[in-house]
């Protein structure tokens, strides 16, 4: 196969857009060719259609289905370098460029913003995250373990009281004493397991084994969003058509699901920056619990975006029709 591409690095989330039509029962194949790094690299691969004479100017449907805020600020930071007439110049800076997208799965299309430097060049973009988010908390229980050790009973219960999470989670309340809680956090595309990291190991299988507790067993995208203090994440994700766990550079939905449970638990807007291995992300949210203008969204995420290599990329794959 040739196909076209262009290969962004949005704060070190390694995103590669497909500009040439790819049958969608061979998306993980061809994307799983095109991640490996002997052809291009990269940990998530957007099949992209331009779109011309109406008001979205690009339509994405991800490797696996899901929806990813990273893969959406990538796109609107190309989107914004090619110039494509459906990105809105704004008034008072004619290198900062805003405009829709579609991304499959989505009921409501996507506005993305991006900034252009002196070389027409992306160098920052953000999506804001569509639809209504929801937001639990839950207490965690491991009840008992099995003969092997690899096993375990979790119980999960409501937990009722925003007190309980910033208590649990940014106290300085002994381990031992102190309960372990969760974020549940259901975004349009993804839903994340929001964690204290010193409460669980870092291993895949903590993923499957919250997902399995908290009912999420037939979800098409799933993260786990390690919290270390108040500003830093470690998300890992995990893409049930694909069946392949990402330990992501950045996660802007991650990023975005962090600052909806810290916000949902304070009962207030705030705005949050997270450091994570490959860049720093910066959040704007409003509690879904909370009265809000219906022209602004619930969390939208902004942060380093560039363009690092763009061209024609060939892979051997077998179309299956």
């Amino acid at each position: 196969m040739r196909l076209r591409f262009a290969k962004l690095n949005p704060a070190g989330n390694t995103t590669i857009l497909v500009l040439d039509p790819v049958h969608e029962s061979i998306h993980a194949k061809v994307a799983a060719d095109l991640m490996h790094p002997a052809v291009l690299g990269g940990e998530q691969v957007g099949f992209v259609t331009l779109m011309t004479g109406g008001p979205v100017a690009a339509s994405m449907r991800m490797m696996g289905g899901e929806f990813c805020g990273n893969a959406a600020r990538s796109l609107g930071a190309y989107l914004a370098s090619i110039r494509h007439p459906a990105m809105r110049v704004m008034k008072d800076n004619s290198n900062l460029l805003q405009g829709l997208i579609q991304v499959q799965g989505l009921d409501e299309p996507v506005l993305v913003e991006a900034e252009l430097d002196r070389e027409e060049l992306p160098h920052r973009a953000s999506c804001a995250f569509p639809g209504v988010p929801e937001v639990k908390f839950y207490f965690v229980e491991a009840l008992s373990w099995t003969a092997t050790g690899l096993d375990r009973n979790i119980r999960v219960l409501p937990c009722l009281s925003p007190k309980d999470v910033l208590e649990s989670w940014l106290g300085e309340v002994s381990l031992r004493i102190r309960p372990t809680v969760v974020a549940l956090v259901r975004l349009e595309g993804i839903t994340h397991i929001v964690v204290d990291a010193r409460d669980y190991r870092k291993e895949e299988s903590v993923l499957l084994e919250l997902g399995d507790a908290l009912g999420l067993e037939d979800e098409a995208c799933i993260g786990l969003i390690f919290r270390h203090g108040f500003d830093e994440i470690v998300p890992l994700v995990y893409v049930a058509a694909t069946d392949t766990f990402v330990w992501e550079s950045s996660c802007a939905s991650g990023c975005a699901s962090a600052a909806l449970a810290y916000a949902t638990a304070l009962g207030e807007p705030g705005s949050y920056d997270f450091r994570q291995s490959g860049g720093t992300l910066s959040v704007s949210v409003r509690p879904p619990n909370v009265q809000r203008d219906p022209s602004i969204p619930y969390a939208t995420v902004s942060g380093e975006v560039r363009l690092v290599a763009e061209g024609t990329v060939f892979i051997d794959t077998v179309f299956i029709h």
